[in-house]
Parts: structure tokens; C-alpha cells; sequence
């Protein structure tokens, strides 16, 4: 790790953070900050790999960039990707406003939610919200309304932070070392940076054809369908069907052709690739026993967790194997935990310094670790699917949110708790992106270079507080220039009202702590424990656990396609043998960068042209 190297990943920090939150939020193109595979950071690696490093390997030899300098600078990019947007920035201006600004007559928010609201961490001027909505107009700026809450933000996101990166800290060396886990995101990273023969001025990786036509297949494609906006008369290109049918309670599945899925999905184990759409389509005919026979069972447990009957059931189901997961990663590390003492104890202390914070704002001091607890529980079991089964992107059927209020009910909650907890859905409520798994993809790539634990995680620290910077300065610009109502929809009209209609419900409706979630999350947890079970007794054992906790999430619909089609082609490579796997990995490496990279250079063109809404679909 390089001074250098340390440099130009916090200018690249910075400038993710000023530059995300104006494709999303302005441009609306393609989103390369919503996925926990952060395509803008693989998007800039390209950029910097053809280009500068390039032209400097050429020009001048020693000025260029040695590998594990590019992978610093990567991985500090990778945790700056997911903090702009839907990460944390975007939920954060939204939801501590729209209490306020959305508040009418009817639903009464201004007189039964907003006196209960933290005044620490939500904006309280009226004025100030209103010119965030509706644009300066030849007003003042009223940044002194903004300081208070932004900087108990700022404290809190340092604290959860410091929490993901200590978690990550204690289970590396059981993952990495151990284990030996594939972590698919990094493994595109580190083939892009590898090092050719003295003298090569591109890296082996751009100088293979196979890699170029894999390239190509996305990068054409999906310009046919970015072309097709402009010109509505040229053809475009889409593989997505939805298999329609009558059964009730049963969601149709959709057959979509993900080219990142697809690409991740082939660098995952067979067993573990042939369980993820295998326990999909096996949850399909649970959906309608679930939905006729438990009907009275509503499960409405607020924004980000499943409802309904089935969706409840799911929901709880995932949570249970969770759990389990958790409780199965902790005792495979135990032994690490003692010889990262330090990193325990920060771990345990930041985590503390959130459950005190929660408290500051109104929840129940006994109820803060549940919450916390909880979001710790799912970002560690989403992070080992990405690890391990390349879902680069993926959401639980639970939140936090909708976890608490099933647990203890909203009675023992009281109004201020119930209120507050509203606000956890800020950082953990839509969880497309997410700390955690870009951290431990981090710490691959900096045990491969050789980059050592403590100056890597304070790298990564600082990169997240300078992308929220950026983050925080170009969104209020942004929306004082042009109003939000102005902007993406998502984050100006549907954020602002979701956690405070669903807290307004509970307030009318209050429920206590629901004994069929404790059932329901016994099953789940039951199930996993039996599947890790019967595939560590058996070796042929055909059944992977990550698959049975991976199906209860909503994306799992829209994914379960592309991890068939990338078992079934790595099936008939193996089957063909030679040395197809090793040529094959380099095509669908291809396939990863060209639909990444196809994706930032339209969003370069929508942003020159004035086009918006013309978006790429990167997960």
C-alpha cells in the first residue's frame, strides 16, 4: 500500500460520491451504484486500465501503477459505490424529510409522528425541507438546518461502518484462508489487474480474444437496447418471458437472460450453482400450500420485508436459517475471533456505540440490540452468498424492521420506539446494496496483494466518510437546483412516505409479538440445520443450504434463469473437460466487464445528450 495508491482511491471516493448520486437521481441511467457488485468501480478500473495505466506503461514504465496499487484503489472504490444512493444517502434525505413535506390533514403525520421524531437526527425547518423538494427559488440556503442531522449521521455511519469492517476482520482468514471461498466479484477484479511479461503494456486478460468476444456480447446487445431509445425504430434486444399462469398465491416466474448473474454464477461451484435455482422452483407449489391453508396469517411487518401469507412465512423461514448460518460461521472462526482480539473488541464497541445511538432516538434500550443483532445476522449471511454463490446482488425476505416488530410487536415498542424504528429502514431497510459485501470482496484482493488487515480497513473507513461527503454536498446542490419533485421519483415521492405510512398503520393497528414468526423461524432454522447437516455426512449429497436460504427473497424470481443456464453450460464444459473451464472463466469474465463497462459509457452519452431514463440493467 502506497501513498500514492491511498491518494488516488480517496479522490476516486470523492468523486464517486459527486458523480452517483446525479446519474440516479438526474440522469436516471444506468445504475451503477445499485448492486453490492459496485459497477462503478469496475466501470473506473476499465477506464484507468485502457487509459492512463496505458499510456503511462507506454510513456513512461515506472510511473505506472503496479497491480496491488490498482486493487487498493479498487477496493476503496468498491465501499465508496455502495454509500451514495440506495446504500445510505439516498433513504437518508428522503426519509428524515418526506415526515414533514408529505404530511397532510388526513394521515395527520404533523401532529401524531413528527413531535416524536429524534430531533437529533431529523431535519426540523420546514423551510429547509421544502427547498430540498421544491428548489431555492432565489431563497436563502439554509445550511445551518442540515448540520445537526448530518452530523449524527456522519457519527452513526462511522459506527456501522467500523462494525461491517471488524465483523469482516474476524471471519477473513476462516473464508479466505480456510475455506477458501471463491469470492466471484473479486476474482473479475484481480484477472483484470493481472500483471503480463516485462514490457507488456496491457494486461493478458485485454490481449485474450476469448475475453473480447465475451466482451462483446453484452457491450452490442444491450447498445441495441440503448440505441432503441433514441431510435424507436431499431431493433432492440430483450430475453425476458414470464410464464403466466392461474394458480393463485404463486408468483410467476420470470425467464431473464442476467448477464451478470450469468457470468458470477460460473465461477460458483456446480453443487452450490444447481441449488440455487433447483430449491427456486421448489418453493413455487409452497407458495399456494401457504397461501390456502394459512390465509388468516397477514404477516404485514412493514417496507422490505415479504407480507402476505406465503411472503410472511418466507420470510421468517429465511430468517431462521439465517440465524443458523450465523451461528455455524461463528463457531468455524472461534478460533480466529481469539487471535483478532482487537478487532473483537471494536467490533463489539462500535456495535455497542449503535445500540446507544437507536437508544438516543426514542427505541427501547432492550429492544437496540435485536436491531442491530439482527442487521449484523443479514448482512453477514447475504455477504457469504456473494462470497461463495456469486450473488452479486441479493435482498432478504427481513429487514430489521420487519424482524423487531414480529419479535416484540409494536405494544412494547410504545409510540416513540415505533416512530424511530422507522428510521433503521435508512440503512438497513433496502438492502439492493449494502456495506458488507464489498468489504469482505475488499479484503480478498488485499490478502492477495499482501496489504495488511489494519491499514486496509483504515483505507476503507476512509472511503466511505469522503463518499458521503460527495454524496452530501452534490445532493443537497442538486435538489436546491432543481427540486426533488424534479427528480428520480424513488427517492423524492416513494422513500419520503414508506416508513411513515407503515408506522402510521401500527400506530391504529397495534400488534403484539407474533408467535407464528417464532414458529415459522424454528422451521426455517430446522431446515437449514438438517441440509448443512446431510452435505457435510454425505459428500454427493446434491443439496447446498445456501440454496434453501437464498429462495425466500423477492430477486430470487428475476435470478433463478441466469444461475440455471450458467450451471447447465459449466456442466457440459466439464463434461466436454480439457481446458475449457480455464478458457471458459476468461469468456464469462468478458461477459461481466461488457455489461458493466457497456453500461458507464452510455450513462456517459445520456449525460452529454440530455437523455433520461435510457438505463442498463445491471442486476
Amino acid at each position: 500500500m502506497t501513498k500514492r495508491s491511498i491518494m488516488l482511491g480517496s479522490i476516486f471516493s470523492l468523486g464517486i460520491g459527486l458523480v452517483l448520486p446525479v446519474t440516479e437521481f438526474w440522469i436516471q441511467g444506468t445504475r451503477l451504484g445499485l448492486s453490492s457488485a459496485t459497477p462503478a468501480a469496475f466501470f473506473i478500473l476499465f477506464l484507468i486500465l485502457i487509459g492512463p495505466q496505458f499510456l503511462l506503461k507506454s510513456l513512461y514504465p515506472n510511473w505506472a501503477l503496479t497491480a496491488d496499487e490498482l486493487l487498493v484503489i479498487f477496493a476503496m472504490m468498491m465501499v465508496a459505490t455502495v454509500i451514495p444512493t440506495r446504500g445510505f444517502g439516498g433513504p437518508l434525505f428522503s426519509m428524515t424529510t418526506g415526515v414533514t413535506y408529505y404530511a397532510t390533514p388526513e394521515n395527520e403525520w404533523a401532529n401524531l409522528i413528527r413531535p416524536h421524531l429524534s430531533y437529533l437526527a431529523v431535519v426540523t425547518n420546514a423551510e429547509a425541507i421544502k427547498q430540498m423538494y421544491e428548489g431555492l427559488e432565489g431563497g436563502q440556503i439554509l445550511w445551518w438546518a442540515w448540520a445537526r442531522p448530518l452530523i449524527w449521521w456522519t457519527a452513526f455511519l462511522i459506527c456501522m461502518a467500523t462494525t461491517v469492517i471488524s465483523v469482516m476482520l474476524l471471519f477473513r482468514r476462516t473464508w479466505i484462508e480456510r475455506e477458501r471461498l471463491v469470492f466471484p466479484v473479486a476474482q473479475v477484479a484481480l484477472a483484470m489487474v493481472e500483471e503480463g511479461t516485462t514490457g507488456s503494456k496491457l494486461n493478458p486478460l485485454f490481449r485474450n480474444p476469448i475475453f473480447w468476444i465475451g466482451f462483446l456480447i453484452p457491450a452490442i446487445l444491450e447498445s441495441l437496447n440503448a440505441l432503441n431509445r433514441y431510435m424507436p425504430e431499431l431493433p432492440a434486444f430483450q430475453i425476458r418471458w414470464q410464464i403466466q399462469h392461474q394458480i393463485p398465491f404463486v408468483p410467476s416466474p420470470t425467464i431473464r437472460l442476467n448477464f451478470l448473474m450469468v457470468g458470477f454464477a460460473f465461477f460458483v461451484e456446480s453443487r452450490l450453482a444447481f441449488s440455487l435455482w433447483f430449491f427456486y422452483l421448489l418453493s413455487l407449489p409452497t407458495y399456494w400450500i401457504y397461501g390456502t391453508f394459512l390465509h388468516d396469517y397477514h404477516g404485514d411487518l412493514g417496507p422490505w420485508t415479504a407480507s402476505g401469507s406465503a411472503g410472511a412465512v418466507f420470510a421468517h423461514q429465511q430468517m431462521g436459517s439465517m440465524l443458523v448460518l450465523v451461528v455455524t460461521l461463528v463457531w468455524a472462526a472461534r478460533t480466529e475471533f481469539w487471535r483478532e482480539k482487537y478487532a473483537l473488541v471494536t467490533c463489539l464497541g462500535s456495535a455497542g456505540i449503535m445500540c446507544i445511538m437507536v437508544w438516543s432516538t426514542g427505541v427501547p434500550a432492550w429492544v437496540t440490540p435485536i436491531v442491530i443483532g439482527s442487521a449484523i445476522v443479514i448482512w453477514l449471511s447475504l455477504t457469504r452468498l456473494m462470497a461463495q454463490a456469486g450473488i452479486a446482488t441479493i435482498v432478504p425476505a427481513m429487514v430489521p424492521l420487519g424482524f423487531t416488530i414480529s419479535m416484540v410487536g409494536t405494544t412494547k415498542l410504545g409510540i416513540v420506539g415505533l416512530i424511530n424504528m422507522g428510521l433503521t429502514l435508512i440503512w438497513a431497510g433496502d438492502l439492493l446494496t449494502y456495506l458488507m459485501g464489498p468489504v469482505a470482496n475488499s479484503f480478498y484482493v488485499g490478502h492477495r496483494s499482501k496489504i495488511k488487515p489494519l491499514a486496509g480497513s483504515l483505507s476503507l473507513l476512509v472511503s466511505v466518510v469522503l463518499s458521503f461527503i460527495g454524496s452530501v454536498i452534490i445532493t443537497i446542490y442538486l435538489t436546491l437546483k432543481v427540486g426533488g419533485l424534479n427528480l428520480h421519483p424513488q427517492y423524492f415521492q416513494s422513500f419520503p412516505r414508506a416508513p411513515w405510512q407503515f408506522v402510521g398503520t401500527k400506530m391504529l393497528h397495534p400488534v403484539g409479538g407474533s408467535v407464528m414468526g417464532y414458529v415459522w423461524m424454528s422451521v426455517g432454522a430446522a431446515m437449514m440445520l438438517l441440509l448443512t447437516y446431510l452435505s457435510r455426512l454425505f459428500y454427493w449429497f446434491p443439496l447446498h443450504p445456501l440454496g434453501f436460504l437464498a429462495q425466500g427473497g423477492w430477486i430470487m424470481h428475476q435470478l433463478w434463469f441466469s444461475f440455471f443456464l450458467a450451471w447447465s453450460i459449466k456442466m457440459a464444459v466439464l463434461w466436454i473437460g480439457g481446458g475449457g473451464l480455464k478458457k471458459a472463466k476468461v469468456f464469462f469474465t468478458g461477459i461481466i466487464v461488457g455489461l458493466l463497462v457497456i453500461g458507464g459509457i452510455w450513462l456517459i452519452i445520456d449525460a452529454i445528450t440530455g437523455m433520461r431514463g435510457n438505463r442498463i440493467s445491471v442486476y
